[in-house]
C-alpha cells in the first residue's frame, strides 16, 4: 500500500488519542440562546481550572485534526490515481510535512479557542441557569469553551460582539477550506476511477482503487455527518437566533461517537483489510484458515505507493 499505509497508521494513532481524551474530558456540548459551549466537569481538577480548559481545547483541536487529515487523504488518493509523478510529494521529507499540517491546523484552532472561546464572567452568568437546569451542575464546578454572540450592556440591551463574530469567521475558514478540498478532490478522483478501465488497467487494480475510493467517500461522509454538520449548526444557530437547545445532546453524542465509527469504512469496504480482520478473528477463535489470498499479486498495484 506504499505511503498510504503511513497515512492510515497516523490517523489510527490520532483516533486513539482522540478517544482517550474524550474519556478524560467527558464533554457536554450545549447551545443556549445566543451562546454555545463545550463544558467539562472539573472534579479533581477544580484547583487547576486552566489545565481542565487546556484539555477541553485539545479535544476541540482534535476536530481540526480530523477534518484536515481527511482532506489530505483525498489529495493523496487523487495524486495516486492521476499518475503524473506528484505522488512523490507524499514520500520522504514531504510526508513529514503532510503529517505536520493537521498538527498546525489543531494548533491554530486551539489558539483561537484561547482567544475567542475562553470563559468570561458575563458568559458564565449567562449559562448558569441552563447548566443547573439541564445538567444539575453548578457553573462554578465546570470549565467550558464557548461563545456568547449577543452580550447585554449595563442597560440590558443585547448587541453583537464583533470579536466573537471574527472568531466565528476564522473557524469557518478552517472548516470551509477542508470541506471544499474533500469535495473538489473527491470529484476529481471519482472521474479518474471511472476512466481506469479505458486506460488498460487490470481488473484487480481497478477493483482496489474503486474500493479505496468508496472507503474514502464513506470516511468523508462520516465526519460530515458526525462533525461538520453538527458543529456547523452549533456555531451558526446562536448567531442567527435559532434555538437548537433541545438537540444539543445529539451534538454531544455525534462528537463522541466519531472516533469509534470512523475506522469502519476502511475495515469493511476494502477487501484486503476485511479479509485480514476476518483472519484475525479466526485465529482468535481457533478457526484458522489455510487459504492464501491473491490480494498482492498484481504489480500494477504499486501505482498507489
Amino acid at each position: 500500500m506504499g505511503t498510504y499505509k503511513y497515512l492510515l497508521v497516523y490517523f489510527c494513532c490520532f483516533s486513539l488519542f482522540y478517544s482517550i481524551l474524550d474519556i478524560i474530558v467527558e464533554p457536554y456540548i450545549h447551545s443556549y440562546g445566543s451562546s454555545f459551549f463545550m463544558m467539562m466537569k472539573l472534579k479533581h481538577l477544580k484547583s487547576t481550572p486552566t489545565l481542565a480548559f487546556l484539555l477541553v481545547t485539545l479535544l476541540c483541536g482534535c476536530f481540526a485534526v480530523s477534518i484536515t487529515t481527511i482532506s489530505i487523504q483525498f489529495v493523496f488518493r487523487y495524486f495516486a490515481m492521476e499518475r503524473k509523478g506528484r505522488i512523490a510529494y507524499f514520500r520522504g521529507k514531504y510526508l513529514i510535512i503532510w503529517f505536520l499540517v493537521p498538527m498546525l491546523s489543531a494548533t491554530i484552532w486551539i489558539i483561537q479557542d484561547w482567544i475567542f472561546l475562553s470563559p468570561t464572567p458575563q458568559m458564565t452568568e449567562y449559562i448558569r441557569e441552563t447548566v443547573m437546569t439541564d445538567y444539575g451542575i453548578n457553573v462554578s464546578d465546570i470549565t467550558y469553551c464557548g461563545t456568547l454572540f449577543y452580550p447585554t450592556d449595563e442597560n440590558g440591551v443585547a448587541s453583537l460582539d464583533h470579536k466573537q463574530l471574527y472568531g466565528y469567521l476564522l473557524f469557518c475558514v478552517t472548516m470551509g477550506s477542508t470541506f471544499w478540498i474533500v469535495v473538489i478532490f473527491g470529484f476529481k478522483s471519482y472521474k479518474l476511477v471511472r476512466e481506469l478501465p479505458k486506460h488498460g488497467e487490470s481488473a484487480y487494480t481497478y477493483k482496489l482503487q474503486n474500493q479505496l475510493f468508496k472507503a474514502l467517500v464513506a470516511q468523508a461522509f462520516i465526519p460530515i455527518t458526525f462533525l461538520f454538520i453538527p458543529i456547523g449548526l452549533l456555531f451558526t444557530a446562536p448567531l442567527l437566533h435559532f434555538d437548537i437547545e433541545p438537540a444539543s445532546f445529539l451534538i454531544t453524542i455525534f462528537f463522541s461517537m466519531y472516533p469509534a465509527v470512523d475506522p469502519l469504512p476502511i475495515m469493511l469496504i476494502v477487501a484486503d483489510y476485511r479479509e485480514g480482520m476476518s483472519e484475525l478473528l479466526r485465529n482468535i477463535t481457533g478457526k484458522r484458515s489455510n487459504n492464501i489470498g491473491s490480494s498482492y499479486t498484481d504489480p500494477q498495484v504499486t501505482s498507489i505507493s
